[in-house]
């Protein structure tokens, strides 16, 4: 399997583990993930016990066919998306929108678009090109915790048949 696959694979299964952990975190907690071919880091405070359950949960649940928990509102590949586009739109008005307030207004008017249109779009960059809900073959082969100063981050290494 490439690694790019892989990498999708492990995005999806970040989401769905983050994504069923949420409920349990207080609401000053922070969380976030990222994904590599071997596996994925969760980076925040949490019980790895809490990780190790809810990393086999959402595998199970997304071999079982629930697909949406790879895709999150709150993925990293959302803003990456976002930011292109207000880019994008804010160049454009301020080369084509004419100077001073005309030109300001209208970049403003692009990124404020850009940001709106970003949500469905992050969606759909997700589902087709950085995260993967297809788990078949896929095994978790450990989960460890590390420290470094303040912060907590738990390694989930994965397998995959071949």
């Amino acid at each position: 399997m490439h690694f790019w696959q892989k990498t999708t694979r492990n995005h999806g299964l970040e989401h769905g583990t983050i994504s069923l952990l949420m409920p349990e975190l207080r609401h000053d907690r922070m969380v976030a993930g990222y994904s590599i071919p071997g596996g994925f880091f969760v980076l925040g405070n949490v019980a790895t016990d809490r990780i190790e359950a809810r990393t086999h949960e959402a595998l199970t649940r997304m071999q079982a066919g629930e697909a949406d928990l790879a895709i999150s509102p709150f993925c990293g590949t959302n803003i990456v998306v976002g930011a292109g586009l207000a880019t994008l739109g804010v160049a454009m008005a301020l080369r084509f929108g004419g100077g001073g307030l005309r030109g300001l207004n209208r970049a403003f008017s692009n990124a404020t678009l850009a940001l709106v249109a970003s949500r469905p779009l992050g969606r759909m960059v997700q589902q087709r090109y950085t995260t993967s809900a297809d788990t078949a073959g896929m095994s978790i082969i450990g989960i460890s915790r590390h420290q470094i100063g303040r912060l907590t981050v738990h390694w989930v290494a994965t397998a995959f048949e071949r």
